[in-house]
């Protein structure tokens, strides 16, 4: 037989943290304000003051924007020209040259190379046939989904929530949070209206990308006025101290 506790003191799912995270920003003014307050310091963001402060969960951006440049089933010039002016960004961004786009099929849907295909659908197995390895990073950025976007004026903060996990690897290269800070640069490069955009992590333990703990988020909400269920379930957290 399991032992017989409440689940809410046994569960380990991170993506319930975050859950209560989010929750806790949007129903309490002052779990914002702390949140805000935490960032400033530990990222020495110039964040505005905590309303409005815009939350997301699971986050597609750059697939969002891609889409957004037109519709991808009426495909028109003026979508193609929008689509090649963004890939060309992001090769520069990656120190790559914008003429590989007219020397490599990969990059389009056929061999007609009429329609740029977006980055995440690119081969994998073409892209090493091609021997442009780099450009696996931008097939990961545009699959990658950071459990949470924050947006405070005009900075965006990208977070990847850790509990239990480890950073996330495949071992063909791919590292989880080296993809996620190019979707940051990215985002700071192609949105005008992003003055600012960083990645962090909420994490145990303090480390290089750590903006906020979790011991943090669980002071916070224990000292705000949120339902006593949240409470309940964030002061679990206090298992992993």
């Amino acid at each position: 037989m399991f032992e017989n506790r409440p689940y809410h003191e046994i569960n380990r799912e991170e993506r319930f943290f975050c859950f209560l995270f989010v929750h806790a920003i949007l129903a309490s003014a002052s779990v914002r304000a702390s949140v805000i307050e935490l960032l400033r310091s530990n990222l020495r963001l110039n964040l505005k003051d905590a309303d409005p402060l815009q939350v997301f969960v699971e986050v597609a951006a750059l697939r969002d924007y891609w889409h957004d440049l037109g519709d991808p089933v009426r495909y028109n010039a003026e979508t193609h020209d929008k689509r090649r002016h963004v890939l060309a960004a992001m090769l520069d961004e990656l120190e790559l040259s914008a003429s590989l786009l007219d020397q490599h099929d990969l990059f389009w849907t056929s061999r007609e190379r009429q329609k740029l295909w977006n980055p995440g659908r690119w081969s994998e197995r073409a892209i090493k046939a091609a021997g442009l390895d780099t450009l696996l990073k931008l097939k990961w950025a545009f699959n990658a989904k950071p459990d949470l976007m924050l947006i405070s004026g005009d900075n965006i903060i990208l977070i990847e929530a850790k509990v239990e996990s480890a950073e996330g690897k495949n071992g063909r290269g791919y590292m989880q949070l080296e993809i996620q800070k190019l979707i940051a640069r990215l985002l700071h490069q192609l949105v005008p209206s992003f003055a600012c955009c960083q990645f962090t992590t909420t994490t145990l333990e303090p480390g290089p990308d750590a903006g906020i703990q979790w011991r943090s988020v669980r002071e916070i909400i224990e000292a705000s006025n949120m339902d006593t269920f949240t409470k309940q379930c964030c002061h679990q957290l206090v298992r992993f101290d």
